[in-house]
């Protein structure tokens, strides 16, 4: 039983899940709702169409809890489901897409996305990859701010990098449910966060020298 004022953890929830008690599936929905629309949108959908994706997959949660094997998480399982359902409706807009929504814009670059002065001239990061994470909240700077900049950030990456900075960075998942979540190798992943992380890093680099000129 959970004590006073907390909510049981999620294998106390499993079992009332699969009898398909109602309070159980709310306290779900409650801790998960928000974390999973932030993961659909880092399929590059708009807010109201990743609702829609995480209100589908609710839907699909509450047909298929009685068989889930619990063989992952109960989060994990919740964000394939939702990541499943994103990609998909993000396939189906892009093919809807106009010509001229296709057409690169003048200031995304070919290739892998870096900066060259990232880089030295032997291919070396000039300065290492930091996770954004680690910053000071507190450093000039309103700790809701630094939160919502990140956010609007992850959600302009592109899809690959901002899942996997979601996921490993945000959500806590390791290499492996990335791995099975995303289909993507360790090696992938650690390329996809380096990049991520460095233009994660930018913003927050600027939002301090903004602060730094009021």
């Amino acid at each position: 039983m959970a004590a006073a004022g907390t909510e049981p953890g999620d294998d106390v929830l499993l079992p009332r899940l699969r009898l398909g008690e109602e309070a159980a599936f709310r306290v779900l929905v409650r801790r998960y709702h928000v974390r999973l629309v932030a993961i659909a949108r880092s399929a590059h959908l708009p807010p109201d169409a990743a609702e829609e994706a995480v209100q589908e997959a609710w839907i699909a949660v509450m047909r298929n809890i009685a068989g889930f094997e619990a063989r992952s998480s109960l989060g994990t399982w919740l964000t394939g489901i939702v990541l499943n359902i994103a990609r998909k409706a993000s396939v189906s807009a892009r093919r809807t897409a106009t010509f001229a929504e296709l057409m690169p814009r003048p200031d995304e670059h070919a290739g892998s996305g870096f900066d060259a002065d990232a880089f030295l001239a032997d291919g070396h990061w000039r300065e290492a990859p930091w996770h954004w994470s680690e910053i000071d909240l507190e450093r000039g700077l309103a700790g809701r701010q630094v939160w919502h900049a990140v956010e609007a950030a992850i959600a302009a990456l592109p899809p690959d990098e901002s899942a996997v900075i979601r996921l490993r960075d945000v959500e806590g998942f390791g290499p492996r449910e990335t791995q099975e979540l995303l289909d993507l190798s360790e090696a992938r992943q650690r390329a996809l966060l380096d990049r991520a992380r460095l233009k994660i890093r930018r913003v927050f680099e600027a939002l301090s020298r903004d602060a730094a000129r009021t």
